[in-house]
């Protein structure tokens, strides 16, 4: 059995905040309370966990590209259904086992394309700094 991988989870969580949060507010914008912001239990208030959302993008597309696509539909349902695991099962039609190997399988396919993204990414930027290096005067 493949494990799940940590980095890939707690991107998916961001994930699923920020696709919980998008949308309620003008233009795609998250909805803000500004009743609900300074108040919080016993009179502290409590800190939001900041959510990039250009990293929640790129997860998305992520997300749905995974194959097949029931992969894609188990990665929704786990980080942003709502219930508990039967819930989750009957909306998914599928058997608990089959379920968590979904999610493993998923985080192995995210993990090789953001790897593989990471590393397109680092070899441009090596690239371009190559070139700039040799365009640079002689001081």
């Amino acid at each position: 059995m493949m494990a799940r991988i940590d980095w890939v989870d707690q991107r998916l969580q961001n994930w699923a905040r920020w696709k919980v949060q998008r949308g309620g507010g003008v233009l795609g914008y998250a909805q803000v309370q500004l009743s609900a912001a300074n108040s919080g239990r016993d009179g502290y208030v409590s800190s939001a966990i900041p959510t990039s959302d250009v990293e929640a993008s790129e997860t998305d597309c992520e997300v749905n590209r995974l194959s097949p696509p029931g992969l894609m539909l188990t990665v929704t349902e786990h980080y942003v259904g709502r219930g508990g695991i039967k819930d989750k099962l009957l909306r998914l039609c599928c058997a608990e086992q089959t379920y968590h190997k979904r999610i493993d399988q998923a985080h192995q396919q995210m993990a090789a394309r953001f790897l593989e993204t990471h590393a397109r990414q680092r070899d441009e930027r090596y690239r371009v700094e190559a070139l700039q290096a040799g365009v640079r005067p002689i001081e």
